[in-house]
């Protein structure tokens, strides 16, 4: 008994030796998973972390980051681990038969995953502290945050590392004991041979996964970007992962079936060997080709937003701040527009900086609640998609600023909103109605944007003052009194001459009649590279996540058909088949049945670019031809890695089958 012991810890190396065709790749992902788990807690919980300028919105995504990363991890290495304990099914039933007990199994089985968990974490670790600084000054670059910062090493990462692989081996041990436990020998030798399940209620099921999937779709392409668009992308990704797991699972068996029962289609010599192969290979591989489908559509679609994120930087940082020094009067005793220019003019070439893209106009601004196309003095406090900012000019100011000799009469008013058309023929203010003489598609003081649902601004030019200030009476307000003043520009020079030039030019505005603020926008923009720096670095890792991810489900499900289909081949050279004809037919198989996924990541891309554009719309990206772009550029490269990645899993395959031959 004690001897049986003893040499079951040496049964478990050597199994995991003999079985390094798969052990291997196995391991190597849950090092990948488990230093990036580590890497994620160690920069998450470095002190340095919490003191750097500007590093709480890196801070909060990083720590984000690790949470999902966590939820990914938990239910892929358990999905993983299902393929280890299937294949070895047959030998753990040898053993059984040879008279090893279940208890000493379990020991054996303890062992294994004993060993296993050692090596992961050690390699994983030791990977982490090797390259944990140096992806610490990745994200630092990426944020724009001081990269002299110094890093150290927390034992609570080590600690939380150690638990979370702990618990993911238990997890998997426990289920793999469950499994063996329940069977006898018998059901382990035939169980490697036995694919998925087969669904019942095909059809319903074909049915509920169509449904879900368009429904998902219909979610995604009607997308807004309003207060629900997160919880829509929640739920749109949600029905869209059911109907591709349904459609996989039962609607390729129905429409296989379909197609079986069609005699003058099925019985040709071409078409009965492909069909009937391709409907034993979904019968018990199709949930892993849905998953292959999913992760798929993960790479794509964070490559893709992270490349465009990375390319869009700037448009985004322009989009929230149209002019990085802004300078504001109020009073109808203000400063003279052509003296505050002529003197920031000064200052900028004595500090040697050039002002560029200038921007100055008087105007009115008035908050009113949009209800139709009336603008109220009263509404809802706390509804904040009905408050409108308006900025009112008159004919001459707006002329002036534009460049343009636009010309109404009086009673009329030129319209023109931030974001989705106003979309009406005349406007009213209370019960004041202007009919609108145009809808303008563009202005300087603001860049359009008619998918942003949460822009406000409305401008709104009038004849003439007369008109103007009949409006400010509705507001129970002077319009002579409350006229504003802005002179905006986007200053270029060194860092060391912006900062000069920026304290003189508050310190002289900040004396000119009618002085109401000065605004350097600089410090707002480098937080916002902050966050977006965060983003890249999330979405470099999560990118390389699902890849590897995808590629190990590929990888074990090439290797979980080689050996099921050897006894195919036998059968099919018995019954009179050419050894190149066979192979001929199998490759055709494989290929249609992998291309499959890469079709449907590619359909669920495509379909939820309109959602994935609303929410990049969130933090100020508006570049919709740059995203379609990077989309296209996206399925391409994708398409190629993926045919790649397929070409060298399936040489496991015919590796595997030909040793048979």
């Amino acid at each position: 008994m004690n001897h049986q012991i003893s040499l079951l810890p040496r049964m478990a190396a050597n199994n995991i030796r003999k079985n390094g065709q798969v052990y291997f790749p196995y391991i190597g992902v849950s090092v990948f998973a488990v230093f990036t788990y580590f890497v994620f807690d160690l920069i998450r919980k470095n002190d340095i972390m919490y003191t750097l300028p500007r590093a709480a919105y890196a801070t909060v995504l990083v720590t984000i980051g690790f949470g999902l990363l966590g939820i990914i991890m938990v239910p892929f290495l358990y999905y993983t681990n299902s393929f280890l304990i299937k294949r070895r099914k047959k030998e753990l039933g040898l053993y059984s038969i040879l008279g090893l007990e279940k208890k000493h199994i379990g020991f054996m089985m303890f062992y294994e995953s004993l060993f296993i968990y050692l090596v992961v974490v050690a390699a994983a670790i030791l990977m982490g502290l090797i390259f944990s600084r140096l992806i610490f000054l990745l994200l630092l670059n990426l944020a724009k945050l001081p990269v002299e910062a110094e890093f150290t090493i927390k034992i609570g990462a080590v600690t939380d590392t150690l638990i979370f692989y702990a618990f993911i081996t238990g997890l998997n041990l426990f289920v793999n004991l469950v499994q063996v436990g329940k069977s006898n020998p018998v059901e382990l030798m035939s169980d490697t041979r036995r694919g998925e399940k087969e669904p019942r209620l095909i059809g319903i099921w074909s049915v509920a996964g169509l449904a879900a999937l368009i429904l998902g779709y219909r979610m995604a392409i009607n997308a807004r970007l309003d207060s629900t668009v997160f919880g829509a992308f929640f739920a749109a990704v949600l029905l869209v992962i059911i109907g591709t797991y349904f459609l996989f699972t039962s609607g390729s068996i129905a429409v296989l079936r379909f197609l079986k029962k069609r005699k003058g289609f099925y019985y040709r010599s071409e078409n009965f060997i492909t069909v009937s192969g391709m409907l034993y290979r979904m019968k018990k591989s199709a949930a892993s080709l849905s998953n292959i489908c999913v992760f798929s559509t993960m790479v794509i679609i964070t490559v893709v937003c992270t490349v465009a994120v990375y390319l869009g930087m700037d448009a985004i940082l322009s989009s929230g701040f149209s002019r990085e020094f802004e300078i504001y009067f109020f009073g109808n005793d203000r400063v003279d527009g052509k003296v505050l220019q002529e003197g920031a003019a000064e200052l900028a070439m004595q500090n040697q900086v050039i002002l560029q893209d200038e921007l100055a106009y008087s105007y009115v601004e008035i908050n009113a609640y949009q209800e139709g196309d009336v603008l109220k003095t009263e509404g809802k406090p706390y509804d904040y998609s009905g408050w409108k900012s308006l900025k009112l000019m008159t004919q001459e100011e707006y002329n002036l600023l534009e460049g343009t000799e636009e010309v109404l009469r009086p009673g009329e008013v030129l319209f023109f909103s931030e974001g989705a058309d106003f979309g009406r023929d005349s406007v009213m203010f209370e019960e004041l109605e202007y009919p609108i003489r145009k809808e303008l598609r563009e202005s300087k003081i603001a860049r359009k944007l008619p998918e942003n649902e949460f822009a406000d601004v409305y401008l709104i030019v009038f004849a003439n003052r007369e008109d103007l200030d009949k409006v400010c009476q509705i507001y129970a307000m002077d319009g002579f009194q409350n006229i504003s003043y802005l002179y905006g520009f986007l200053p270029k020079g060194t860092q060391e001459n912006l900062d000069h030039f920026s304290q003189e030019l508050e310190a002289y505005v900040s004396g000119l009649a009618g002085f109401a603020q000065y605004v350097d926008h600089r410090d707002n923009m480098k937080e916002q590279e902050s966050m977006y720096g965060g983003l890249l670095f999330i979405g470099i890792f999560f990118g390389s996540i699902f890849l590897i991810c995808l590629l190990i489900i590929m990888y074990y499900k090439q290797i979980t058909e080689g050996y099921e289909d050897q006894k195919n081949f036998e059968i099919m050279q018995k019954v009179g088949m050419g050894d190149g004809e066979i192979r001929r037919t199998i490759k055709k198989q494989i290929r249609m049945v992998f291309i499959l996924p890469l079709i449907g990541a590619v359909l669920h891309t495509a379909a939820g670019m309109q959602m994935v554009y609303m929410l990049m719309g969130a933090i100020g990206f508006f570049e919709k031809e740059l995203l379609a772009v990077c989309t296209l550029s996206g399925c391409m490269v994708f398409a190629i890695v993926y045919s790649l990645s397929y070409r060298r899993t399936s040489m496991a395959y015919y590796r595997i089958v030909k040793h048979m031959n």
